[in-house]
C-alpha cells in the first residue's frame, strides 16, 4: 500500500512540474501570441504488434488561452468502420488552491458515437475545461488494413509547440514517404531493433519525425494545391515481402515505368488501337489536301464542339461514349487521342496533377497524384496540348489550373514527363479616343481586342448558362446608367486563333464637376481599381493563374479655353526577376493628352517570401491607373 501511495504522489508531482513548464513555454513566449489555444504536444505512433496488427496511438495536449479556445475541449475522433477503437482516455488539468493540481478525468459513459458514410465518429467533452486549463486526450485504434500507415498532420488550426510522429515497421515493408507543406523537420532519427512478430524475430525500422513551433495554418485564397501546403507526412506502401511469400510490387520504381504500365493496361490500351466505329468520321474530317495542322485542329474542334460532359458515363466503354457524344472529361480526351492516332498522327494521352490538386510531383511515383487527363499531339518536333472537354478553350490551350510543370505521357513508346507552358496569355489591347466638351461631357470611341485567355475568360463568363455577348451590353448599360451609349458591339473573329473585338461609342460626364473645374478618370473599365492583394504577408504560395498582357492607348482632346492643371505622371516599374513590367506615360501634345501604358507578367506562382514583391507591384499598377486629369478654366 505504501508503494502505491508513493507512486501516485510522484505521478502527481511530475504532472505539476510538466504543467508549469508547459505553461511557461506557451504563455510566456512570443510563439502562439494571440491564439485562442495552443497545442503543447501532439504525438502519434504507428506500430505493428507481435500479431502483425497495425496499432495507431494518438495523444494531444492543449492549453486553452481564451474563451473561444474552449471549443478545443470538444473532441471528435474519426476512424473507418472497419477499424477497431481500443481505448479513449482524457484528463483536464487545473491549478487549485495554493497552486495544487486538480485533475478531472473523462467519464467513458459520456462518449457518444455516430456512424456517417462508413466513418465512425466519437464525440466527447473534457470535463471542467476553462481558460487556463490544460487538456489531454489519447486514443488507440487497430487499423484494419495493415498497408495503411496514417497520414500525420504536423500543422493544425492553432499553433503547435511540438509534434512528433513515430513509425515502427518490419523490414519487409517498404513505404514511400511524402513530406508536404513548406516547413522542414526539426529532428529526424532512425534505428533498427529486433522484435518478435508472428513468432519470428524480425528487424524493425523505427523512425521519429519531429517539428517544433509550428504556426497555425492560415486559410488563404488562390493557393495552388488543395491542402498540399498544410504541413504533413504521407505514406504509400511501395512493396512488401511477407515471410515465405514472393515480393509484391505495388508502386513502380519511376514515373517512366508507371506510364509504360498504364499504357499497356486494357483501359488505356484502347486509346492506341484502331476501331472501325471511328473510321467514317475520320474520313469525313481528314482531307489529304489540307495542311496537317489544319487536320489536327479539325479533329480537336469536332470533339470539342460535339461532345458534352456526362460524369455518369465513367463505367462506359469509349465506343459507347463516342456514339452517345458524351462522357467524362477523361473519356472525351481519350477519344480525341484515339482519333488522332488512328489517322496516323503521333498522339498521346497525358496525365496531369492540376495546380489546385498539388503544384509539384514528388520523387517517388504514385498514380494517385494525378487527377486529370488531356490529349497531346507531337507534330514537327513540337507538342500541342488539348482539352476537348471544355468548350471555351482554344486550340493548344489548357485551363489555367492545368498548366503545372509537367504532364506524364502514358505511352509504351515514349513514356515520361513533358514540360507544360502557357502558349497563350490573358491579352487585351485597347485603343480609345475621346473629346472633352466645354460642358464637361466626354464623347468618344473605345475599342478592345481580346486574345488567348482573355477570350477564354470572356467566353466562360458570357457563353455559359445560355448567356450571349449581348448580355455584356446589358451589363454595361446598367452599370453606367449616366452614360449615353450610342453603339456597342462584341464580335468574335478567327485569325490564327479566335479573337474577340469590342466596339463602344458613348458620351459620359466628367467624374467631378464644379464651376470652371472638371476632374476625369482617363482609364475606362479599369480592372485594377484596388490592389487585389490586401494581406500584409502570406503563409502559402499565391497563383495569379495565367500570364497577363495589357496594352492601351488613350487620347483626350482638351476644349478651347481650358487649361490642364494636372495630368498623370510617368511610371516605369519592373519585378526583380524580370518577369513583370509596368510602363506608363502621359504626354501633352498641343490640345491633346496622349496616355499609353503596358502591363505584363508571365510568372504566375509566387512563394510566400515573394509575396511582398508582387503585392508592391500590384499596388504600383493600382496607383498608376488611378491617376486623373484635372482641367480648369
Amino acid at each position: 500500500m505504501q508503494k502505491i501511495i508513493l507512486t501516485i504522489f510522484l505521478s502527481i508531482l511530475l504532472c505539476l512540474q510538466i504543467f508549469a513548464q508547459e505553461k511557461d513555454q506557451s504563455s510566456d513566449s512570443a510563439f502562439g501570441l494571440g491564439a485562442e489555444a495552443i497545442i503543447l504536444l501532439d504525438s502519434g505512433q504507428s506500430v505493428y504488434n507481435e500479431d502483425f496488427e497495425l496499432i495507431f496511438t494518438h495523444t494531444t495536449k492543449i492549453e486553452i488561452l481564451k474563451e473561444s479556445g474552449l471549443s478545443w475541449a470538444n473532441v471528435m475522433i474519426p476512424y473507418s468502420e472497419s477499424d477497431s477503437l481500443l481505448s479513449i482516455k482524457g484528463q483536464t488539468y487545473n491549478l487549485g488552491a495554493n497552486d495544487s493540481l486538480v485533475i478531472d478525468s473523462l467519464n467513458s459513459a459520456t462518449i457518444k458515437k455516430k456512424v456517417n458514410n462508413g466513418i465512425v465518429e466519437n464525440y466527447f467533452s473534457l470535463p471542467n475545461a476553462k481558460v487556463g486549463s490544460i487538456i489531454e486526450y489519447s486514443y488507440q485504434i487497430k487499423i484494419a488494413d495493415w498497408q495503411e500507415l496514417n497520414t500525420w498532420y504536423f500543422q493544425n488550426d492553432i499553433p503547435v509547440l511540438k509534434s512528433i510522429y513515430t513509425t515502427e515497421t518490419p523490414n519487409y515493408l517498404l513505404f514511400y514517404k511524402y513530406l508536404e507543406g513548406l516547413l522542414n523537420l526539426n529532428d529526424f532519427s532512425r534505428k533498427t531493433v529486433k522484435k518478435m512478430i508472428n513468432d519470428k524475430q524480425t528487424d524493425i525500422l523505427i523512425e521519429n519525425y519531429q517539428m517544433d513551433s509550428i504556426p497555425a495554418y492560415v486559410q488563404e485564397n488562390d493557393v495552388p494545391g488543395y491542402d498540399y501546403f498544410v504541413s504533413k507526412l504521407k505514406f504509400e506502401l511501395a512493396e512488401y515481402t511477407l515471410p515465405r511469400q514472393n515480393t509484391e510490387f505495388l508502386l513502380p520504381q519511376n514515373y517512366e515505368e508507371l506510364a509504360f504500365n498504364w499504357a499497356g493496361a486494357p483501359f488505356f490500351k484502347d486509346v492506341y488501337s484502331k476501331s472501325s466505329y471511328l473510321q467514317r468520321e475520320i474520313d469525313r474530317i481528314y482531307h489529304p489536301q489540307l495542311l496537317k495542322m489544319d487536320v489536327i485542329k479539325g479533329f480537336y474542334f469536332f470533339i470539342r464542339n460535339n461532345f458534352n460532359i456526362d460524369l455518369t458515363y465513367g463505367d462506359k466503354s469509349l465506343e459507347e461514349a463516342y456514339r452517345a457524344r458524351k462522357g467524362t472529361p477523361q473519356q472525351i480526351n481519350m477519344i480525341l487521342t484515339k482519333m488522332l492516332n488512328q489517322s496516323g498522327f503521333d498522339a498521346y494521352l497525358v496525365a496531369l496533377s492540376t495546380i489546385s490538386n498539388r503544384p509539384t510531383y514528388p520523387d517517388n511515383p504514385n498514380f494517385e497524384l494525378f487527377d486529370t487527363y488531356i490529349s497531346m499531339v507531337r507534330y514537327n518536333g513540337d507538342n500541342y496540348f488539348m482539352d476537348a472537354s471544355e468548350k471555351d478553350l482554344l486550340f493548344n490551350m489548357l485551363p489555367p489550373d492545368y498548366v503545372n510543370n509537367g504532364g506524364l505521357v502514358i505511352s509504351q513508346d515514349a513514356p515520361g514527363f513533358v514540360p507544360l507552358s502557357f502558349d497563350h496569355e490573358d491579352k487585351e489591347m485597347i485603343t480609345a479616343e475621346f473629346v472633352i466638351s466645354d460642358s464637361a461631357t466626354i464623347n468618344g470611341e473605345y475599342e478592345v481586342k481580346r486574345e488567348g485567355y482573355a477570350v477564354y475568360n470572356f467566353d466562360s463568363r458570357f457563353l455559359n448558362n445560355n448567356r450571349t455577348y449581348n448580355d455584356y451590353l446589358i451589363e454595361t448599360i446598367f452599370q453606367n446608367m449616366d452614360w449615353n451609349i450610342k453603339k456597342h458591339e462584341v464580335n468574335d473573329q478567327f485569325e490564327e486563333s479566335k479573337i474577340i473585338k469590342e466596339y463602344l461609342s458613348f458620351a459620359r460626364p466628367a467624374d467631378s464637376i464644379a464651376k470652371n473645374y472638371m476632374e476625369i478618370q482617363p482609364i475606362v473599365f479599369n480592372e485594377f481599381p484596388e490592389n487585389p492583394l490586401q494581406a500584409e504577408k502570406r503563409q502559402n504560395p499565391l497563383t495569379l493563374y495565367t500570364p497577363l498582357v495589357r496594352k492601351a492607348s488613350y487620347s483626350y482632346s482638351i476644349p478651347e479655353g481650358w487649361t490642364v492643371l494636372e495630368f498623370p505622371s510617368e511610371k516605369n516599374v519592373a519585378l526583380p526577376d524580370g518577369k513583370g513590367k509596368l510602363m506608363y506615360q502621359c504626354k501633352k501634345m498641343g490640345d491633346t493628352l496622349k496616355i499609353e501604358y503596358s502591363i505584363n507578367y508571365d510568372k504566375v506562382i509566387y512563394m510566400p517570401d515573394e509575396y511582398v514583391v508582387i503585392k508592391t507591384f500590384m499596388q504600383e499598377i493600382t496607383d498608376t491607373l488611378a491617376q486623373k486629369i484635372v482641367l480648369i478654366r
